[in-house]
């Protein structure tokens, strides 16, 4: 996952949704069946636009590949849980794209969040791998689930539009492409949207093994000028274009304990010490 910042609100959207929100807080409070019109998916353009085309859970590309999903962070229809152990979360079907072994417990809330139907900072750009195979209806707490729009509780599930969202606190990557988590959230997070799958590992490989064996060529004596090649690499890899440049950044900061930003700063340094003539890429 990797820092994003969300679209502003488009301009029609309050309007285009007002008696829909209506309709849908007076069935709920009739106590009848709720229905939702899909009106978020006129909207797909401006999160696609915001995420670069890529998935807000996985970094996987999503533009140019396949349709995505506006997906509801908090589900709207019903809410799910995992159960407890790491083995019921369920696993990826070899050479397939569906899951199975996800086992969840018996409570069910139904409606789910229904009055975050229609909510712009609800909203996500996602695959729909990460969200119809593995997230679907799940949403982690701490805690329980609130029932009604007057009611709070803490997110487990971590969402790359939060202000105070920081890849590095909640997950980690080895040289496989692996990732592990590091907080209850992180955790959280990797279960629900099924961000170890192999697949995905396998998609993440040759970034994380590079970048991991950049930084080992570092650690070892070398030149000034080597360490300006490499680290020229590891910047052009996380650069806001890159696939799953979230994960670089990620690798980046618990090999180094350095902030991104430093990054620049430190190639900045060394080329003028060596004079250097080179171009970064305009991240």
């Amino acid at each position: 996952m990797r820092k994003l910042v969300r679209p502003p609100i488009a301009a029609d959207f309050e309007e285009k949704t007002k008696s829909t929100k209506a309709a849908v807080a007076k069935a709920v409070a009739n106590r009848g069946d709720v229905s939702f019109s899909n009106l978020w998916s006129d909207y797909k353009r401006d999160f696609s636009q915001a995420q670069l085309g890529r998935c807000g859970y996985c970094e996987g590309q999503v533009l140019g590949l396949q349709y995505g999903d506006v997906e509801h962070i908090q589900p709207k229809a019903e809410v799910h849980t995992l159960e407890d152990k790491p083995e019921d979360w369920g696993r990826e079907v070899p050479w397939s794209s569906s899951v199975a072994g996800r086992k969840r417990k018996n409570s069910v809330i139904k409606p789910g969040y229904w009055w975050r139907a229609y909510s712009w900072d609800n909203y996500l750009l996602s695959c729909q791998i990460c969200n119809q195979q593995w997230k679907t209806n799940f949403y982690p707490v701490a805690g329980v689930h609130v029932v009604c729009p007057t009611q709070t509780c803490r997110p487990l599930l971590l969402s790359p539009f939060d202000d105070h969202f920081e890849a590095q606190i909640h997950f980690t990557y080895g040289r496989l492409g692996e990732i592990r988590a590091l907080t209850d959230e992180g955790k959280a997070t990797i279960a629900t949207c099924g961000l170890d799958r192999p697949s995905l590992r396998l998609a993440r490989y040759k970034i994380a093994r590079a970048t991991h064996e950049h930084l080992d060529e570092i650690a070892r004596d070398v030149t000034e000028r080597d360490v300006l090649r490499v680290l020229e690499c590891i910047a052009e890899d996380g650069c806001e274009t890159r696939p799953y440049c979230g994960m670089v950044r990620v690798i980046f900061f618990q090999r180094t304990e350095m902030q991104w930003d430093d990054l620049y700063d430190l190639i900045s340094c060394l080329r003028e010490s060596g004079n250097a003539d080179r171009s970064l890429c305009d991240c």
